[in-house]
C-alpha cells in the first residue's frame, strides 16, 4: 500500500508538472469579456475594458501565457471607479477571460463646483463620462461640497446625510417612485422634491428615517385626503414629534436664523 501511494504521488507530480509546463508555454488565442449585470451596464462596455487591457499590459493576443501578468491586469481593472470587482484568468484553451462586475449607482450628484458624478450605495464616486448611459436614479444638488474623485469614498456630514436619505428612499419601492430629486439647502437640511405635487419635504438629517417617513405616510393618508396635494408649499418631517405643513401663500415659519442641529 505504501509503494502504491508513492507511485500515485509521483504520477500526480509528473502530471501536474506536465500541465504547468503546457500552461506556461501556451499562447493567448483570444479574449472574452463579460460585464455584469449582463445587458444592464451603465458605465462600462467591452471596448472600454479592451482599451484598459491594452493600456495596462499591451495587446495580449499572441503572447506567451507566461508573459501575461494576470495579477497586474486584475489589480488595475479593480481600480477603475465603475468596477466593483474584476476577475481575470487564462484557460488551457488559450482564452483570456475577464469577468467585470459594475457598480450600481443610487444617486446622481451635482456639487457646489458644478461637477457631476454618480455615487453607489457604498459612497464610491463614479465619474459621469460621455459613454455613460442614461440612469434613472435620484438627482442631488444644492449645498454639496464633496469633490469628484473617481473611485474614492465620499466623507463628511452633509454627504453622509445625503447618502442615508438616498439609500432609504431607493430601498423602498413606494418612496423611490415618489421622489426624483434631493436638495441640500443653506442650513444643510436635506429636502426631497416629489414627482407629484408642488410641495417639498424637509427631511433634515439622515437620522431616524423610518420614523420620519412613517409620519410622512400618515400625513399623506390623513392630512392630504381632504385638502389635496397642491395645498402645501412644504412639509417638514425633521421633527419626530410633529409634521409641519406650510400652506401655499403662507409666510415662512422660519423667521429667525436656524440654529445648528
Amino acid at each position: 500500500m505504501v509503494a502504491a501511494l508513492v507511485i500515485l504521488l509521483v504520477a500526480v507530480a509528473i502530471f501536474w508538472s506536465s500541465i504547468s509546463n503546457t500552461a506556461k508555454n501556451r499562447l493567448v488565442e483570444s479574449m472574452e469579456i463579460t460585464i455584469l449585470p449582463e445587458g444592464k451596464a451603465i458605465f462600462l462596455n467591452k471596448t472600454i475594458i479592451a482599451d484598459s487591457v491594452q493600456a495596462i499590459i499591451g495587446n495580449p493576443i499572441g503572447k506567451n501565457a507566461a508573459a501575461v501578468n494576470i495579477r497586474k491586469l486584475e489589480g488595475q481593472l479593480n481600480k477603475i471607479p465603475a468596477v466593483k470587482k474584476a476577475e481575470v484568468y487564462l484557460g488551457l484553451d488559450g482564452l483570456l477571460k475577464l469577468k467585470v462586475e459594475e457598480r450600481t449607482p443610487i444617486l446622481f450628484v451635482q456639487n457646489l463646483k458644478g461637477q457631476q458624478f454618480y455615487l453607489d450605495s457604498n459612497g464610491v464616486v463614479i465619474p459621469n463620462t460621455p459613454s455613460t448611459k442614461f440612469c434613472d436614479v435620484m438627482v442631488a444638488n444644492g449645498n454639496i461640497p464633496v469633490l469628484m474623485e473617481g473611485g474614492k469614498i465620499v466623507s463628511g456630514e452633509i454627504t453622509r446625510n445625503v447618502m442615508q436619505v438616498a439609500k432609504f428612499v431607493a430601498a423602498d419601492s413606494v418612496w423611490n417612485a415618489q421622489f426624483q430629486q434631493l436638495y441640500v439647502d443653506n442650513y444643510n437640511d436635506v429636502i426631497l422634491i416629489p414627482r407629484v405635487g408642488r410641495h417639498s419635504i424637509v427631511v433634515g438629517n439622515g437620522a431616524n428615517l423610518p420614523k420620519k417617513f412613517e409620519n410622512l405616510r400618515l400625513f399623506y393618508d390623513q392630512g392630504l385626503k381632504s385638502t389635496g396635494w397642491d395645498q402645501y408649499k412644504s412639509v417638514d418631517i425633521s421633527n419626530l414629534n410633529q409634521v409641519v405643513g406650510q400652506r401655499t401663500g403662507q409666510e415662512n415659519i422660519h423667521t429667525e436664523p436656524k440654529k445648528s442641529n
